[in-house]
């Protein structure tokens, strides 16, 4: 579930950088002369999105599963825009989370790049459990999650039925980075389409030049898109929407 971020960016302005995993990218190396890309990319407008920005939330929401909360019409032409940018970009292939609003985004990349999407339920949204359906009581308490994640180092907290820092870094970082590995070699735009709090809270430990804390005070807008590169065997993100790190 997306939840209202201007209250968390306020919060965590001062909070310290991750550790990072940069190690695990050490043997990742490009073997060709052309420039080897890898992009993470937010999902269009969903309905997801729309509910919980709304002032008036409603008592419960229905569970971030499967076929829930598809593209808005607005995330609709987000992403018809999003893959006409990406038109003449060489892409060796794409990965999605398996939500609907990511498969809805990867599936208009893949249409105009004639390019099969490749599911991956490692790099879904996290789940923050009963509290994903709650009204803004429930958003309180997982803005305390985040805040324990991310200020007080507290990894294994984690709301009731939900997913824990550690759980999230065990799925998302292995599956990320053996995939890097494995396209590597490809001098072209390795493609990644999934959600803004997986991101925020994950690429920090992907990229080598990037901290929780910058990752949050530039939190990715719907279709938004971060870039990075190989450089001396670490991932390094050259772009992160606009902003450079």
């Amino acid at each position: 579930m997306k939840i209202n971020r201007r209250t968390i960016i306020r919060a965590i302005a001062a909070a310290p950088a991750f550790a990072g995993l940069s190690a695990v990218l050490s043997k990742v190396k490009a073997q060709d002369a052309g420039k080897f890309e890898v992009w993470f990319i937010r999902h269009g407008e969903s309905e997801v999105n729309v509910l919980s920005s709304r002032e008036d939330l409603p008592s419960e929401l229905p569970p971030d599963e499967g076929f829930t909360y598809p593209l808005t019409l607005r995330g609709i032409e987000q992403v018809k825009s999003l893959a006409s940018s990406i038109q003449d970009i060489d892409v060796s292939a794409i990965f999605t989370s398996t939500r609907l609003r990511t498969v809805q985004t990867a599936d208009a990349i893949s249409f105009v790049k004639n390019l099969p999407i490749q599911l991956a339920p490692e790099i879904v949204e996290v789940n923050f459990g009963t509290l994903a359906s709650a009204s803004s009581s429930g958003l309180q308490e997982i803005f305390q999650i985040l805040t324990d994640w991310l200020i007080n180092e507290q990894y294994d907290r984690r709301a009731p039925d939900g997913e824990s820092y550690n759980d999230l870094r065990s799925r998302f970082v292995p599956f990320v980075t053996a995939t890097i590995e494995q396209y590597s070699s490809i001098p072209q735009v390795l493609i990644f389409v999934a959600h803004g709090a997986i991101l925020s809270t994950m690429l920090p430990l992907i990229f080598k030049n990037v901290s929780g804390q910058f990752a949050l005070a530039n939190v990715l807008p719907n279709t938004g898109v971060i870039k990075g590169e190989l450089r001396n065997g670490h991932l390094i993100c050259t772009d992160w929407n606009g902003v450079q790190p």
